[in-house]
């Protein structure tokens, strides 16, 4: 079989492998990623701010990675019997209080009141619950719990704080009948130290007044959706009773944090209700869900995370995905414009070139970011309505024709003064059938070198223009994926070195491969135009 001359170009299958190296990755990216927008709350927190790629923790010893309690899904949302045993529950009678224990399929979250959907939380499960049922005259504590082990290096202490951080979550549904209750989470170390982490219910004991601030109260019926962490120490009762100086406060969720983790071994996360009884027939019916702790690590992933906790990874793909959609689009459009006026300046030649050929170099003078930059932020003022995507493309392709049209114009030069296109003219073919048969047949080889070209080009104008900070910046592109890490590296450990290299690379890379797959082209079809091959 015999192989094109083009193929045998070293250098263009080395572009080619970068190439689909590139995409490759994205495509990886695409399908492993969490595919929430990693700029808004939904997408962040899938491990702690400036978590360091999972492969590069043997740079920087045994860093923890995310701690599950449970890590199944179907322990989480109570979808399994199971998750009763799992939380060391069962049926029993203490001091005349019956405590009944069953596992309900048919009814689980619905409608909860403070669930926003993020890569850490879990709520609307729908069917599934823990269903508690306590009877009896006198106080009752019920505790559910599970023990992890972390056995990893003490979460980081810079002058920045720490990096790492945990949750803890519960969906309730309680209805208590001549009876008051409390709900309350809490982690205790090895060291036994018990850490406070919520208080909900329908009773606020006049003892503890002064938690009245991160108290939530629970009445009879409807879901009610419970979230805590160490990142807001203050919304805590911990911080209430922790004794922690004024001069202090600000700094709580950092000395929550160091005091919790203050060593390895065996820790456990406990929910625990307070039946208190208020008169006879007292009862109460409890049903809960989306149980769940997480320690968010400081090792995540492929890529780890950025400042916000989010999966660089997601940026990653998310991002080139974007980016080589908009350079496409307009890259199609900037050889459409492109090759009309080339074709036809070229081919027709006199007055019509003359003209065609002014317009275009009064374009190509223009200079290009700084009228770039102008017509973007006019365009956002005047035209509200219009994405930012599309505005950015409509500017790209009025200001990025003209190379595009010069070198069109100079091949079909060529190729109009041939003879076969002298041939056609003689069998009496109209001039749009020699163009469309013969002219744009012979010149369409250098047309897709010229989107090649392009796609880079457009990629790298508005990268430039995302990293100013005038381009896209609600959703991922690797523009401002190197704008934000620049921004604040100076605050990250080690400089975020994984967040600022992986766009940078892969606009390298894409910017490299691209030229050399248009230069082999653009060489090799050049060299042929006018003959049949």
């Amino acid at each position: 079989m015999r192989i094109p001359p083009i193929l045998r170009l070293k250098l263009l299958w080395v572009a080619l492998i970068i190439f689909i190296f590139l995409l490759g990755s994205i495509a990886y990216g695409f399908f492993t990623a969490p595919k929430a927008n990693p700029y808004t709350p939904a997408g962040q927190y899938a491990a702690s701010p400036y978590a360091v790629p999972s492969w590069a923790s043997i740079f920087y010893g045994n860093l923890p990675p995310d701690i599950k309690v449970p890590n199944d899904y179907d322990l989480i949302a109570a979808k399994t019997a199971s998750v009763i045993n799992y939380w060391h529950l069962s049926n029993f009678t203490f001091n005349g209080d019956a405590v009944i224990i069953i596992y309900n399929s048919s009814y689980g979250p619905k409608g909860e009141t403070n669930f926003q959907k993020t890569l850490y939380s879990y709520g609307n499960t729908g069917n599934g619950s823990v269903e508690i049922i306590i009877e009896g005259t006198n106080p009752l504590n019920l505790t559910l719990y599970h023990d992890f082990l972390y056995n990893y290096l003490l979460p980081r202490e810079t002058k920045f704080g720490d990096y790492e951080f945990y949750i803890i979550q519960a969906s309730i549904s309680a209805y208590a009948t001549n009876a008051y209750y409390t709900f309350n989470g809490y982690v205790i170390n090895p060291s036994n130290a018990t850490f406070w982490l919520f208080l909900a219910g329908n009773y606020l004991p006049t003892n503890l007044v002064t938690l009245s601030t991160v108290f939530k109260y629970l009445g009879n019926g409807g879901w009610n959706y419970i979230l805590a962490s160490s990142a807001s120490a203050g919304e805590t009762p911990w911080f209430y009773t922790s004794n922690i100086p004024p001069n202090e406060s600000a700094v709580a969720s950092v000395i929550m944090l160091q005091s919790m983790f203050n060593s390895t071994g065996n820790y456990k996360v406990e929910f625990t209700i307070n039946y208190i009884p208020n008169g006879p027939n007292s009862k109460l019916v409890v049903y809960l869900s989306d149980l769940y702790f997480e320690f968010l690590g400081s090792r995540y992933g492929v890529l780890g995370t950025d400042n916000n906790g989010a999966s660089v990874f997601a940026e990653y793909s998310q991002g080139g995905i974007f980016d080589l959609e908009l350079a496409i689009l307009a890259g199609l459009a900037i050889v459409f414009i492109g090759a009309v006026f080339g074709l036809f300046a070229g081919y027709y030649g006199g007055k019509l070139d003359q003209i065609l050929t002014s317009f275009t170099d009064f374009i190509l003078l223009l200079p290009g970011l700084a009228i770039l930059i102008v017509l973007i932020t006019i365009f956002q003022q005047i035209f509200t309505v219009f994405p930012k995507d599309i505005l950015i493309i409509i500017v790209l392709v009025i200001l990025s024709w003209p190379p595009t049209s010069r070198t069109i114009r100079g091949q079909v030069l060529q190729v109009r003064n041939m003879a076969f296109v002298e041939a056609a003219k003689a069998l009496g073919m109209s001039n749009m059938e020699i163009i469309r048969k013969h002219v744009l047949r012979h010149v369409f080889p250098i047309i897709i070198a010229q989107l090649i070209f392009d796609i880079p080009a457009v990629i790298g104008i508005e990268s430039a223009l995302d990293f100013l900070g005038i381009g896209i910046l609600k959703f991922p592109t690797w523009g401002n994926m190197l704008g934000f890490s620049i921004n604040a590296s100076l605050d990250a450990p080690g400089f975020a070195w994984w967040w600022i290299l992986t766009p940078g690379i892969a606009l390298f890379l894409l910017g490299v491969s691209l030229f050399y797959i248009g230069e082999a082209i653009t060489r090799y079809y050049g060299s042929l135009v006018g003959e049949t091959h």
